[in-house]
Formats: structure tokens, sequence, C-alpha cells
């Protein structure tokens, strides 16, 4: 009798053992951190400050921890509410009044209110360090009128000052109040209103973060925690993707429909648009050799870029435009701009009969002399590990060789090529732009003297150390005007200013990289889905997605 109960009495038992096992794994799938790979790091190092560019060129930081009032998305071309819910400008568009998001909280509990955002900018007033973006040369006051309201009042008409504002990530006034250092501060146990904010844990391979329990958004982010584990180059990205180790990730992956998605077509995703970022090839005009346009224009001549677009990058992007505009941004061209100087076309002819003019002749080793006998030999810094870079300049420096330029390629990890780049401390580089709703962000970035910083000086802008005065005051005039007629026209008066000067010379037009793997986590922007851009390296965009995931 006891052995026909054991016999009906045991397919109930593992029906029921394999029903926990089931639930026990489904717990497991909901509580795995969704994990990313965000910039080539060999090590971590723990600085959360979103005020600093050491600290916020780590998203997370300021698109994660840390919200800005408004973010801009890319795809739709619109600026979406987030910490702020509406803006108003006085008739004379010399002040501007926000209206912030009510109900919101920092991680620790405390409200949210305008106070925060009045003090975040007072601070970079406080702090020059701050305020890489130098904001107070026409801020000249921000107050909180009440809990919920921002003035801002400008010293003079700067419209576009509105792209400033609302992408600053705002601090909470009652944890910076007592900082005695902003500038120097790494702020390793941050407190903010974004949905990751908690430091689960950090170490130099990895670090995670956990969720905001006081997030504003009701019932998100769906997802549970963060992982950033570390990744030297894309090739073990690639490898980390495919086997499963990675969730989301922008990195450059040859052969991408062999390589990755025939792997596993029912999860791997990728998308690659043109969010109209152009990636540039910068040359320190520091450099005495450098300051000549001349000199500029010949590189640029000697740069083979259909070969770059179909070695380095695949045929996944296009050869930039001569005047830096690419993808979305080409509608802003000038109807003439195709009869001016076009010295992206690939000419080495162009380009030696321009070095020789100047006087930079071959020596018996094919090597370009200056006058005083010394050869033209520069190092092209890249980020170690991004093979797409590091094989387009590896093509640079044939091509430059070539007409007589000798150059090396050196790579560096991603926090210390990028340190490089903000301090002028290169001879050429590869890089990529500002950009924003028109080309006035990018040519500002490229020749506006408020950005120029001596060399050893932290830029955040302005990588290359150019400044024009005609710059300076077509962007002046652009600042004070919202007629569409007249921004047209000095928008292409700064064109053909770039043209004539290559300040930086355009490389090709940046597809925006981005894969995912759905196995876990879905609702990824795609094609079919675009709320945002995919890629991870995109602040502070990133908000969208990690709001809108979800648990599969």
């Amino acid at each position: 009798m006891q052995i026909k109960y054991l016999e009906k009495l045991l397919p109930s038992k593992v029906a029921l053992f394999l029903i926990l096992i089931s639930c026990e794994k489904a717990n497991l799938d909901k509580n795995r951190a969704l994990t990313i790979y965000q910039e080539s790091q060999s090590s971590w190092v723990r600085n959360f400050n979103p005020l600093t560019p050491a600290g916020s060129a780590r998203w997370p930081t300021s698109s994660g921890i840390y919200e800005p009032l408004f973010i801009y998305n890319s795809i739709k071309a619109e600026y979406v509410p987030w910490l702020a819910l509406s803006y108003e400008w006085n008739l004379e568009n010399t002040v501007l009044i926000l209206t912030t998001r009510s109900g919101v909280k920092w991680s620790d509990g405390k409200p949210f209110t305008a106070e925060d955002v009045a003090f975040t900018f007072n601070l970079k007033k406080m702090h020059a360090g701050l305020d890489t973006r130098d904001s107070w040369s026409y801020l000249k006051e921000v107050q909180a009128l009440n809990d919920s309201t921002v003035k801002f009042k400008f010293k003079r008409v700067y419209v576009p000052g509105f792209d400033d504002v609302a992408g600053q990530p705002i601090v909470a006034k009652h944890i910076w109040e007592d900082i005695e250092n902003p500038v120097k501060f790494t702020n390793p146990e941050p407190i903010g209103t974004g949905p990751f904010t908690e430091i689960l844990r950090f170490e130099n391979q990895v670090w995670e973060l956990g969720k905001n329990h006081n997030y504003w958004q009701k019932g998100k982010p769906e997802i549970n925690k963060l992982k950033f584990p570390t990744y030297p180059s894309n090739e073990q990205v690639t490898l980390a993707l495919i086997s499963g180790k990675l969730d989301w990730a922008g990195a450059f992956i040859p052969a991408i429909d062999r390589v990755f998605i025939e792997k596993d077509p029912e999860n791997h995703r990728y998308w690659f648009p043109q969010t109209g970022h152009t990636t540039f090839f910068y040359i320190n005009t520091k450099k005495s050799i450098f300051k000549d346009k001349m000199v500029r224009k010949a590189i640029s001549y000697a740069i083979n870029r259909e070969l770059v677009v179909k070695v380095g990058m695949y045929n996944y992007t296009v050869p930039a435009h001569v005047t830096g505009v690419s993808g979305q941004m080409s509608k802003w061209h000038p109807p003439d701009i195709a009869k001016k100087e076009n010295w992206v076309r690939y000419n080495p002819h162009r380009a030696n009969e321009i070095l020789d003019s100047i006087g930079y002749f071959k020596n018996d080793y094919g090597i370009r002399e200056t006058k005083t006998g010394e050869d033209l030999y520069f190092n092209i810094i890249i980020v170690s590990g991004w093979s797409d870079w590091i094989r387009s300049a590896q093509i640079i420096s044939k091509n430059l060789e070539q007409v007589g330029i000798k150059t090396k390629v050196k790579t560096y990890d991603f926090g210390a090529w990028i340190s490089r780049m903000q301090k002028g401390e290169f001879d050429m580089a590869i890089g990529w732009a500002d950009k924003g709703t028109t080309p006035f962000p990018l040519y500002k970035g490229m020749m506006a003297s408020e950005y120029l910083q001596p060399v050893g000086t932290i830029a955040d802008g302005n990588w290359h150390r150019f400044n024009h005065p005609a710059a300076d005051s077509l962007f002046r005039e652009f600042e004070k005007t919202s007629d569409k007629k007249r921004i047209k026209e000095i928008l292409y008066k700064l064109q053909y200013l770039f043209i004539d000067n290559a300040p930086a010379i355009p490389l090709f037009a940046e597809a925006s990289w981005a894969e995912c793997n759905t196995k876990y986590f879905t609702n990824f922007p795609s094609e079919e889905n675009p709320y945002a851009t995919l890629s991870p390296n995109y602040p502070p965009e990133n908000l969208f997605v990690l709001v809108n995931l979800k648990n599969r």
C-alpha cells in the first residue's frame, strides 16, 4: 500500500519541485543586473561628481544618478521635460523662467525644489573649475522665486543658453553646501534624483548601481540594477555580447550580421542611426606648425576618407562633408556650398603641392622637414580597444606618410585619452564633436574664444585650441536672434568660415553604434520603436532607455 501511495505522490512532488525551480529561476532573472559596456576601460575610478569632466565622463553619473532639467531627444529632434516641466522667455529674451516638477525626491528622501536648481548654478559661479561650459559668461543671476520656480537673468541676450541650462545635471543643496572643495570632491556616495543612485559595489574591474526607491517616476525603473564591467577592447565586448555576459553596448562590431546577429537571431539586435554627429581628426593648433591653416588643409587633402570608411568603418557610414555638418544636420547646408573649396576630397597631389609651397621639403628618407631641419613627426592618440578608430588612424597614418608626414598611432585608456584631449596635450587625435538642435554648438566648440583654455587646463570644448574673432562675432549675433531666416544666414557664414580656416578635419558621419541582447530585458529602442537612440553613450538620452526597459 505504501509503495502504491508513493507512486501516486511522486509525480505531484516532481511537478511541485519543477515549479519551485522555475520560480526561483524567474526571480533570479528578475534580479539580474542590466550589464552595460560603457567606454574602454582597464579599471574604474570612483568619482561621481557630475559637475566636473572627470566625474561626468562616466554617463551614469550625469544621467542615471543625477538628472538634467530637460533632455533633448536626438531621434525625435525635440526637448522632453524632465526635472523641469516648462519654461518661458520674457519679450527681450533676457530672462528665462523655469518651472520645476513637483513630487520629486532626492534618493535620501529629501524633497527636490527650485532651490536645488539655483544652488547648482550658483555653485558653478563660486567655483570656476565647475563652470566648464562658461555659463556665467552670459548669466547674471539665478534665483529660486519659490519651491517650483527658478529665474535665470542674463547679462546679454543668449537664446542658446537654454540648451546649457536644460542639460545641466542638478545636485542637492543640502549635501553640496557643506562640501569644502566641490572641484576636487569625488562624491563617493552620491545622492541624486535619478533612477539608479545606490552604489552596490565598486571595484577596479566592475561596479554596480542599485535603483533609487524614491524615484519620481512611479513604477520605474522596472529593472533592479546596473552593472559595468571593464572591457579594454571592442573585440572583448563582442565576445561578451555573444556569450550573453553583456546586455547593452555601444561598440563597433565588424561584419555585425555574421559576427553577432547570426549567433542568436531571436535576441541579438543592433541599430546604427546617423544622428548628426561627425567624427573629426583634431590637430592641436597650439603647435607652431599647425597654426597655418594651409598645413591643416594639406593634411586633410592627404586623407583617403573612402578607404577609411570602407576598411576602418566597414561601410557603416559615409565620408564627412567639408562643413563638418553631416547626417540629419545636412539640412543646414548653404545652397551654394558645392562651390566652396572641398579639402575633404582625397587629393595627395594637392597636399604635396601645398606643403612644398610652404617650404616643408622631403629629405632623403622621404620625411618632410621644417626650415630648421626638424622632421614632421607627430603622434596620433586614440582610445585603446576602439578598433574602428584605431584602424582609421592607421590608414590616416599611412596616408600622411605618403606625403612626407611621419606619424605614430598611440593608444590610451579612455580616462587617460579624454584627459589629454581636454587639456590639449596631443599632436593629433580622432574625436567627436558637440551636437545640438542646430550646427551652432558644433561651431562654437570648434572656434569660440570663450571655450579656449591654455594647454594643460581642462577645456570642455575646443580641444584643438582654435579661435577666430569673426566666429565670435557671428556667435554673438546668433545668440541674440530667434528669427529663423537670420539664424540660417548666420549658420551659412559660420560654415564658410569653417571651410576657409579648417580648424579641425571632418572624417566621417558618426553612426550611433549600439547593440543589445533581449534575452533578459526588452523594450530597447529600435528602428521599429525609435523612442530614443539605442546607444548607451549618448547622455543624458540614456535616461529614456533606463526608465523604459522591462524585465522579460
